[in-house]
């Protein structure tokens, strides 16, 4: 029997799959550790999910100590490879080997076509290119739908090599750079274990956008201005502002305040028109991440998120360019299977049109389509972020199919004394495409009605100081678009990125502000070679792997270029050693100023690590310094602790009820609130805790001699009561949230739980 073996990324893609070709008579087997799907029988076919990356390069075992006398060895030495994925591989040789025809059914994207080519080079060899004959094809889709797939495998492609080679020069060009850089500065300033340094090839770049625009803030100095509004009333109060602009002279002002002194205006010019209120574009990668980083979701998970309703059948593939829906895909007929959603009445709406014309963006691409809805969601199938994920990718897609907005725009010149104000006023007549999307609003402003030569009250004329002010602090949204414009990272990376920078210490918050520790290293690396912080030379590395996919370049000579670049990098860094230790350790210890010492007026700064939190006030002498364990942002509460005095503290962590705590560790007000009662294991304190994630739970104090943890819920204030479990002997608490009082077993599954004081138990909090 012949035997074809099909390669799937991941399970749910591969389950997919295996169901629309087999029409749902496939099963599910297991060989070698590994899940794979197995049909036919005729032709026997196994669907092997490969979870990622099988294979991944690494440096020579020889060359893992870290140590600034080898990092010019890491750039001359030959990269290895190392199976990542063992029971996969074992797999792939087991069945491949005696496979009649192999289907490469991988993301069709670069690092989709890199996985499926390594698969290969297991099952055929690493000379898998040279030999691939009729044996090897490659299925392209964009959607995991029952057509999409069975056209997919009727209309194979060839396996294209020079999009794997594109993938495969940036992991070694990305591996080389963030290995050598990293070392060094890490080995530089003696940041080593926890608290290493991290740096990247389009991290650096994306980190000095963030520490340039706060160092233009930090420099920035307002300049005073004034300007001049008139409020008018005709029915209703509208504001006219001065025609001339602002004013830098507060004289000047106050001379033409004065000459439009009178209690009239005099209507010199109204008019009336009609604007259209552009549909937006269909959704690629960025647009899709800005826009869902405004829900509060972060586009890494977001992401992720996106990621899994790819797989699951939801939605089209997530990584693309494109922003103009291909002849291909039937519009109406995706509209369709959504008349059956809870956006029925949407639809209708759509489908009422006489002519559905969708909108376009400015990229046309053939890989994949935008992000569109491809399946309808049944009722209560999808859940919080992933319900509104998919929600606004449907509703962007009725938006961009759906009739333009149209707004009625007035303007009027109005003269007081001879002195010119204008008016606006813009009110939405037809909201079109808005009433479908909520996300994005149309300010109106009401201008009444006037006619040329009327006579307007004035009710005041207001002279207004105001001040220049700083650039904004990029968020999310803005800081992925800039990145796009200055090809920092591609679409399938740029989230990637901004995560790391966050999880390392570098950034924080939204809109994003860098830290000490990011605002050190970029200072020292601009101070020395500022190119590895110049968006310029990463952009000239995407273009040159943009090159390798389109095969006007070969992946040797970009990785070569690369390493030359690297070398005179590392060069400079190494004559200025000493000045990058002094720069960021300066850096660091600046901190964060977060309020003054109640004890002596001096500042009480922030000074961050990787897991620590230094707090510190900068008067010598005075007490205020203590290190601690505290993830989450820091406030000063504006009391002191009722124990020692001390400035208290407000940790804010998502998810959590904010934590007022003493800046000491060892004092009494935290460990007294933190202790809830004795462990039912061997008497020590079940104590409040915080995970690694920022997820608080209770932990014996005795740890690790004894390992009894109960998770615990993340908003309310957790109190005891003072009475122990009379089922399995834990303390029983109780938390207050606003108006309800819940009393529970820390213990999940007692039975304490299951009657009638247990976890469903709301009761008024007592006054």
């Amino acid at each position: 029997m012949a035997l074809r073996v099909i390669i799937a990324e991941k399970a749910d893609a591969a389950r997919r799959i295996a169901y629309f070709l087999s029409d749902g008579k496939s099963k599910a087997k297991r060989s070698r550790g590994l899940n794979y799907i197995e049909f036919g029988e005729d032709e026997k076919t196994i669907v092997i999910p490969l979870s990622g990356h099988i294979i991944e390069h690494d440096f020579p075992d020889s060359l893992k100590k870290w140590s600034m006398d080898t990092l010019e060895n890491l750039l001359e030495s030959d990269l290895v490879r190392v199976v990542k994925n063992r029971s996969a591989y074992d797999t792939l040789k087991e069945y491949g080997d005696r496979s009649d025809s192999i289907v490469i059914a991988t993301d069709y994207d670069r690092e989709g076509e890199l996985i499926g080519v390594e698969a290969l080079e297991i099952i055929l060899g690493p000379t898998a290119r040279e030999n691939l004959g009729e044996k090897v094809k490659r299925a392209k889709f964009s959607a995991l739908t029952g057509d999409e797939i069975r056209k997919a495998f009727q209309e194979p492609i060839g396996v294209d090599y020079f999009l794997a080679d594109a993938a495969g020069a940036r992991e070694e060009i990305d591996l080389l750079w963030g290995a050598i850089l990293t070392r060094f500065f890490s080995l530089a300033t003696n940041r080593l274990g926890k608290n290493f340094i991290s740096l990247g090839r389009v991290q650096t770049p994306t980190l000095a956008l963030i520490v340039n625009r706060e160092n233009e803030i930090r420099s920035f100095r307002p300049e005073p201005f004034w300007k001049l509004e008139a409020t008018f009333h005709k029915k209703i109060d509208f504001v006219g502002q001065y025609e001339g602009g602002i004013f830098k002279d507060k004289e000047q002002a106050v001379q033409v305040l004065n000459r439009a002194n009178s209690e009239t205006g005099i209507t010199e010019d109204y008019s009336v028109g009609e604007e259209r209120i552009p549909k937006p574009p269909p959704f690629n990668t960025t647009e899709f991440l800005r826009e869902v980083s405004r829900l509060g979701i972060a586009p890494a998970r977001a992401m992720r998120i996106a990621e899994s309703l790819y797989t699951r059948g939801y939605i089209s593939y997530p990584r693309t360019d494109n922003t103009v829906y291909q002849r291909s895909i039937s519009l109406k007929g995706v509209l369709q299977k959504l008349k059956h959603s809870a956006f029925s009445s949407e639809v209708d709406l759509v489908l009422s049109q006489e002519k559905i014309s969708p909108s376009r963006g400015r990229t046309e691409a053939t890989d994949h389509p935008p992000i569109y809805p491809v399946t309808a969601a049944k009722p209560g199938e999808l859940r919080g972020e992933f319900e509104k994920i998919y929600e606004l990718v449907v509703r962007r897609f009725l938006a961009t199919l759906y009739k333009e907005g149209k707004k009625e725009v007035r303007n009027a010149v109005i003269s007081v004394n001879g002195i010119k104000f204008i008016s606006h006023g813009a009110t939405v007549k037809d909201p079109g495409w808005l009433s479908l999307y909520p996300y994005r609003k149309i300010k109106e402003e009401i201008l009444p009605d006037l006619e040329v030569g009327e006579k307007v009250p004035v009710s005041k004329i207001a002279l207004i100081e105001d001040s220049t002010k700083p650039p904004p602090r990029y968020d999310l949204a803005n800081l992925l678009k800039t990145m796009e414009e200055l090809m920092l990272g591609t679409k399938s990376t740029r989230h990637d990125i901004i995560e790391k920078l966050q999880s390392r210490g570098f950034i924080e918050g939204n809109p994003v502000r860098p830290t000490p520790l990011g605002s050190g290293l970029i200072s020292s690396v601009v101070e020395v070679n500022g190119r590895i912080a110049d968006p310029e030379m990463t952009a000239t590395l995407e273009s040159d792997m943009d090159a390798i996919a389109t095969g006007e370049k070969t992946k040797s000579a970009v990785t070569d270029e690369s390493k030359r670049m690297l070398d005179q990098v590392l060069g400079e860094f190494r004559r200025n050693q000493d000045a990058i230790k002094e720069t960021i350790h300066k850096k660091m210890n600046e901190g964060e100023a977060i309020g003054d010492c109640p004890l002596d007026g001096g500042k009480i700064i922030l000074i961050r690590s990787r897991e620590l939190v230094r707090l510190k006030c900068t008067t010598p002498g005075c007490r205020v310094d203590f290190i601690m364990k505290a993830g989450g942002k820091i406030e000063l509460a504006g009391k002191q602790c009722p124990v020692c005095s001390l400035p208290q503290l407000k940790i804010i962590r998502r998810g959590q009820s904010p934590e007022i705590r003493c800046p000491d560790p060892k004092c009494s007000f935290n460990t007294d609130r933190n202790e809830v009662g004795k462990c039912p294991s061997d008497g020590g304190q079940l104590v409040i805790r915080q995970s690694r994630n920022g997820k608080r739970f209770l932990g014996c104090s005795h740890y690790p001699d004894c390992h009894v943890t109960y998770p615990l819920p993340q908003m309310g204030n957790v109190k005891p009561t003072g009475e122990t479990c009379s089922f399995c002997g834990s303390p029983i608490l109780s938390i207050l949230r606003g108006k309800s009082r819940w009393v529970f077993c820390p213990k999940m599954d007692c039975e304490f739980n299951k009657r009638k004081k247990g976890v469903k138990k709301r009761e008024d909090k007592p006054t």
